[in-house]
This record gives structure tokens, sequence and C-alpha cells, in this order.
């Protein structure tokens, strides 16, 4: 396929990236198809990384993972645009493939699956389902599908290097077509930035918003882009406020995304809740083992403070106020 296009980068950081952000940046340079601009949108107050590699160029933002990413359009001329993480490593075709990929599929964006959630194993399979509602499916030549209970189902079996429809992806990387994500008006949900980073799904949001909004969206599998930093997460040494604050983004996006969307019917409503409250259920009895194992109930009362206090929220002025999900 031709060469002949043009894209930017859009990368959000707090600029402590260290040897992953370097890796990145020259894997960046390295591309067969380099980037006619690499901007980097750095919390403001943050000190820029001490290197420069080539072309990149900082823009200070308001702190924030929604207002760094929806800063993403700022000055970019490009009809594409390859929004990142800081801690992505890119392998030198890998951006070329990407575009092939997402033309001949005549898409609007395409992500590179660097969760692996296929690897993980049975027991890990069914602990996610039940903690979380997350569950396995058959390939159905699709990637992820949002529930009516606001999480997510994934391809437990794709084909090896398959690229698949998909209605969410991992945040670290995605390669859209700029109008695209202009369309989906990413700042309507920084409200989103008054909870602490890493407590709110604020990337699954930004994914199905593309879909939900009539937008074709890939994913891609065995790609050789890696998400450098992706460890295990430790929940049992979470402080309290942050696992409220977890299970209020679970009830805040589901309700959101799936229940509170325009041209919803009665029925269709009443589903989603049957469904969410499905999976309430199942994650209190998951954490009363979970409290009971690890002798701390804080597990399972920041679970339901947290749902009580998305119930809560749902009423505020602030919530109320926001554009609906669907645009069109």
């Amino acid at each position: 396929m031709s060469k002949n296009f043009e894209y930017s980068v859009a990368i959000r950081t707090l600029g402590t990236g260290g040897e992953k952000y370097r890796q990145e940046i020259e894997s960046l340079h390295n591309q067969t198809v380099k980037p006619k601009h690499i901007f980097v949108f750095i919390a403001e107050g943050y000190p820029r990384p001490d290197f420069q590699v080539g072309i990149e160029e900082y823009v200070p933002v308001h702190k924030g993972l929604v207002h760094q990413r929806a800063a993403s359009l700022q000055g970019v001329d490009t009809e594409y645009l390859l929004i990142l993480d800081d801690d992505i490593y890119f392998p030198d075709d890998a951006v070329e493939k990407l575009y092939d990929a997402m033309i001949a599929r005549n898409a609007d964006c395409i992500a590179p699956e660097t969760f692996n959630n296929e690897n993980m194993n049975l027991v890990h399979k069914l602990g996610y389902y039940a903690a979380n509602g997350v569950i396995a499916r058959g390939d159905d030549e699709w990637a992820i599908k949002i529930m009516r209970n606001g999480t997510f189902s994934f391809n437990g079996s794709p084909k090896k290097g398959g690229v698949y429809l998909t209605q969410s992806f991992p945040g670290t990387a995605c390669f859209c077509r700029t109008e695209a994500f202009r369309g989906i008006h990413y700042e309507n949900e920084l409200w989103i930035d008054q909870f602490p980073a890493g407590t709110f799904g604020e990337d699954q949001v930004m994914a199905y918003k593309f879909h939900r909004n009539g937008y074709k969206v890939l994913t891609a599998y065995d790609t050789g882009i890696l998400h450098l930093d992706a460890g295990t997460n430790n929940v049992h040494e979470k402080p309290y406020h942050k696992i409220k604050f977890r299970a209020m983004s679970y009830y805040l996006t589901w309700h959101r995304t799936r229940y509170a969307v325009k041209g919803n019917s009665f029925g269709e409503k009443f589903l989603c809740s049957c469904a969410y409250l499905w999976r309430f259920f199942m994650g209190c009895c998951t954490r009363v083992i979970y409290s009971l194992v690890r002798l701390q109930p804080k597990h399972l009362i920041a679970y339901i403070h947290g749902n009580l206090a998305g119930i809560g929220f749902v009423w505020t002025k602030e919530y109320r106020s926001l554009c609906n999900f669907l645009l069109k």
C-alpha cells in the first residue's frame, strides 16, 4: 500500500517515563513512515524530560488523563493521529501496518492489543469475571464487546495476527482519522478528571464513544507493539479511597455509556439495570471472600460505598448537565 500518508503523534505524560519514554520516542523516529509532528502534552508544573530525540514539541496542559488526551488535537494539521501514553514501543513498520489495516477495512480507528487478556489462564479468567464481570468469549470476529453491565467481554481465542472489529480497546495506543477523534468530542468527558488518576476507566469511555457514535473501530493482534509498563495491579495495596472511587467509576461508566443513552427504551434500561445488579452482587460476593482471606473488610465496604456514591453523583447538577454520550 502507498506510504503517502501524514500523521501526527499526541503523547500524554507527566514527564516521569524515563527510559520507557525514551524507547517510545526513539521507536517513533525509526518508523518507516515518520510522523510529521510529535506533540507531547505534559502536565503543567512537571519538568520536561532531559533529552530530545528529534522533533518533539512539548505543550503544557492542565493535569488530568482526560484533559491531556482531549488536548491531542491542538496543533494537528494531518489527516491521521497516533494517540499514545508515554510507555509504548513500536517496531519500525508498526505505524505503516496499522494504517494499511485500517485503510483496507475502511475503518476510522485501529488499536493494537497490548493487554493480552486472551493469554490469561483459567483461574485468572474466573477471578476476573467474579470480581469485575469481565468474561472471555469464543472467536466471533470481534475483539472486545461492551456488555449491558458496563464492563466488557473479550475474545478468548483470536487468530494469530488477526484484525477484528471492536467496541473498545486498551487506551495505551490508537491510530485514527483526526476527524474521527474530533467527532467524539472527548472534551465532554473532562468531568472524569475529578477522580484520582488510575481509578476511572477513562480509556474505555473514549474507545466506546467512537463505536457508539458510528465510527468503525478495529483491534490488531500480535503487532509487536509493546506496553512497557504493563505491570500487575496490586489491589490489596490500594488505600480505601481509591478502592471506593474505582467502584464509583464502575457505576458511572455503566450509567453514562449503557443506561442513560438517548434512545434507550424502558425495556433496554430494565435489562441494563438487571445486568448491573448481577455484576454488583457478584462483586460483593467476591469481596466478602477476599476481605475474609485478607482480614481487610475495606474491600467490601469501599465497593458498596463507591456504588452508593455513584448513584448519588448521577443526580448532581454537574453530571445532569453533561451532553449525552450519543452525539448524533
